[in-house]
């Protein structure tokens, strides 16, 4: 039995109903697995800034914000009356006064033991179990899988570019994305190239400065810098001589993306693969 599922056995033969049904998600990834199989939430964190950092799927109006991942509302928690709340290793810390109002289930997802794409899908086949759900997270998966082997092909019929990935923090500061990131793992397996090759943290990137970037870019690199976008971000880089000289942006490789949740499961990963795919083959097929 997968550690997903071994806490809440005990549970489930307490309760009347088998499945629980009022869950409550202290990340955003769990939030979107749950609405890709069609059972949204009832709380998650930060709801108001859902679309700043998600984009899609599109969190329905119903779904009320407990607060911040490190700064939680208990009160609004506690009314929302949860039957399971979901978090991940990086909010654990709030497991100790949660489980007074609610089973815990910590998701194993960017836990150092395995990449983020083979554990959300694992993650997202034991929810489908957990919940009740199984045919729908079995859909989902063949769905997702079949559209990764779609892509697969398609990338290996072209000649695409290797591509650099950014968040811009500031004016002069980004993170790259690279091994261990949602990113990476998705562009191996359908044979995208990643630009960027140096060393990155825990989860997956490295913050750079606009120097670095200079040293290390492609003369014929793809540069895609994902949203949110500060609004001072942009008129600093296009008054900074590093930015300017650039080879991605002198020959317009550059392309500014809508957000992808960089930190979260499959229908992240699947966001990501349609954006980037829907770019390079409108530029370069």
């Amino acid at each position: 039995m997968t550690p997903l599922l071994s806490m809440f056995t005990s549970v489930q033969t307490s309760q009347a109903n088998p499945f629980p049904r009022r869950i409550v998600c202290l990340d955003y990834g769990s939030a979107t697995t749950l609405l890709a199989l069609g059972f949204p939430p009832v709380g998650v964190v930060a709801a108001q800034h859902w679309d700043y950092w998600v984009g899609e799927p599109t969190l329905p109006p119903s779904v009320a914000d407990i607060g911040q991942d490190l700064v939680i509302n208990l009160e609004a928690i506690s009314r929302l009356n949860p039957d399971l709340i979901l978090m991940t290793p990086y909010t654990a810390s709030h497991k100790p006064v949660l489980e007074k109002i609610a089973p815990i289930e910590i998701i194993p997802l960017f836990d150092g033991k395995k990449q983020p794409l083979q554990a959300s899908r694992e993650i997202t086949e034991n929810l489908g179990v957990l919940l009740g759900l199984e045919k729908e997270a079995e859909t989902y998966l063949k769905a997702f899988n079949a559209k990764l082997a779609k892509a697969r092909d398609l990338v290996s019929q072209r000649k695409y570019p290797s591509l650099t990935l950014l968040n811009f923090m500031d004016g002069r500061h980004a993170r790259v994305y690279g091994a261990n990131s949602l990113y990476q793992n998705v562009m191996d397996e359908v044979g995208l190239t990643n630009a960027w090759t140096g060393e990155t943290n825990y989860w997956g990137f490295q913050t750079i400065g606009l120097e670095r970037l200079a040293l290390t870019a492609t003369e014929n690199m793809q540069l895609i810098v994902f949203e949110p976008l500060m609004d001072d971000i942009k008129p600093t880089l296009e008054n900074s001589p590093l930015w300017k000289r650039l080879p991605a942006i002198q020959n317009d490789r550059f392309v500014l993306m809508p957000p992808v949740l960089m930190f979260g499961m499959l229908p992240s990963a699947e966001r990501f693969l349609s954006l980037v795919l829907a770019h390079l083959e409108s530029r370069y097929s």
